[in-house]
């Protein structure tokens, strides 16, 4: 009930944000028509723009959505509420260019792209601010609420009430709690028990009530058939909470499959939409650079070539979603029997843990130490990309040796899939605790979204231009 209020709210907003930002690309097309500006590539009919219309809509909504444009405006200030509208629509704005280049769509220029820009973050502005005084009257007037029975009066139905209690744009109120005769009158945040669970039908009879949600610890579980029944009779809603388990990481999720409904405690990035949204961009992002680099490839291959024997790339058994192997690519930076002199420098190594890393390497050749210093060597990883071995974002893929040492904890930064960049190698690449390095793969992957992954790319990118590589 609470997540179907939440999504409401969400999707009505989203819903306004859609036709705000097609309103704000027709603005931009017709003050470009009006302005009618010799150099301008001649108008397009309207069904010659209209994919690139949903398409701006689409990038412009995910981008929203990632830099929290639509988490809960309540306690949130107008002010920081703008920066993320105006973040993330930069973000959409050049991802739209970067599509937009690569499509090579004629009719869009400079004029257009910075007019429509204007256009849509005036009016997202101006759009939210009614929105959030808009919420703070209709708060302040007490409409539209819904009223909730507790089952429980315990921390977790406390928890639960407080968090009700702090948002006050669901529109829910909490009529009382329901618990054994000697909790009788207990408060229990700004409410209080006023019932046992046999008083619970003549509760409902008396009272306005819309939803009985029950917070009951797990040794009550056998009276829950009868109590459910009392609800199903006099037909309110009956929601059960099932954090019946007290995981530090992992979020319940309830999936059915052929009738049987099953409970799932993931401890990963589960929602399968921008999961997969977020392949289809890895995708499209590593063909378009195995296309624009081409010439970059070809260059690097013939320096490699020229200057040390061996293969222009260097193959590498790594392990991937959940351990799963697969071959990582590289431009080969060492001598070809750098694998068999490994161990002869395993006392060298500057890093904690099982892995292995020094500043002035000897196996590593002279091109090959332009390349990793720039981190051109890591390009050919693309092709793992397109092929679904890797991600653009995402912890750094470890070679099976290595992940036989980790402790138990770190082996939870395999269960998302591996990529070229990660957080630490733009946050602490040069810190030598290998705790940290999975410290922060973890944290990643615990607060994973677009809006993470696009400042990731953004920082990989200004460190190979500086060359802050090794």
């Amino acid at each position: 009930m609470l997540k179907e209020q939440k999504d409401l709210i969400q999707k009505f907003v989203l819903c306004v944000d859609v036709a705000v930002v097609g309103a704000s690309f027709l603005i931009a097309l017709l003050l470009r028509d009006y302005l009618d500006l010799s150099f301008e590539p001649e108008m397009p009919s309207f069904t010659e723009y209209l994919p690139t219309l949903l398409l701006v809509i689409s990038l412009w909504v995910i981008m929203l959505w990632s830099f929290g444009v639509y988490e809960s405006m309540r306690g949130k200030r107008f002010t920081r509420l703008f920066w993320s509208l105006l973040e993330a629509s930069l973000a959409a704005m050049l991802a739209f260019s970067a599509v937009a280049f690569l499509l090579n769509v004629e009719f869009l220029s400079r004029t257009f792209i910075i007019t429509f820009f204007a256009t849509a973050v005036s009016l997202l502005t101006i759009e939210k601010w009614c929105a959030l005084t808009l919420l703070r009257y209709v708060r302040r007037k007490g409409l539209n609420f819904r009223v909730v029975l507790i089952v429980g009066s315990g921390p977790r139905a406390l928890k639960f009430a407080r968090m009700i209690e702090s948002h006050g744009e669901w529109g829910i109120r909490v009529l009382g709690h329901i618990d054994e005769p000697e909790m009788m009158g207990r408060v229990v945040g700004n409410s209080r028990v006023i019932g046992t669970f046999d008083d619970m039908a003549r509760i409902l009879d008396e009272n306005v009530v819309d939803e009985v949600v029950f917070v009951m610890p797990r040794r009550w579980l056998d009276r829950l058939d009868g109590y459910v029944r009392v609800c199903e009779k006099v037909g309110v809603n009956a929601t059960i909470a099932f954090d019946l388990f007290d995981t530090a990481i992992a979020k319940p999720v309830i999936r059915e499959v052929d009738g049987w409904p099953l409970i799932t405690l993931d401890s990963t990035p589960h929602d399968f939409i921008y999961l997969s949204l977020k392949r289809v961009l890895d995708f499209a992002g590593a063909l378009f650079g195995l296309i624009v680099l081409a010439p970059l490839f070809f260059l690097t291959a013939l320096a490699i070539k020229a200057t040390s024997r061996g293969p222009v790339f260097f193959k590498q058994v790594r392990c991937g979603v959940n351990g799963r192997t697969f071959k990582i690519l590289k431009f080969r930076t060492m001598v070809v029997d750098a694998e068999k002199r490994l161990a002869e420098l395993k006392r060298l190594n500057e890093l904690e843990g099982p892995v292995f890393k020094i500043r002035n390497d000897p196996r590593i050749t002279p091109i090959g130490r332009f390349l990793r210093k720039t981190s051109l060597d890591e390009l050919p990883q693309l092709i793992n990309v397109v092929k679904g071995d890797m991600s653009l974002v995402g912890p750094r893929p470890p070679i099976p040796a290595e992940v036989e040492r980790y402790e138990r904890w770190q082996r939870r930064r395999l269960s998302m899939r591996p990529g070229i960049t990660c957080i630490h190698e733009v946050v602490a690449r040069n810190d030598k605790d290998f705790n940290n390095w999975m410290k922060l793969d973890l944290e990643y992957i615990d607060n994973w979204a677009f809006g993470l992954d696009f400042k990731i790319l953004t920082r990989t990118v200004l460190a190979v231009i500086k060359g802050t590589g090794c």
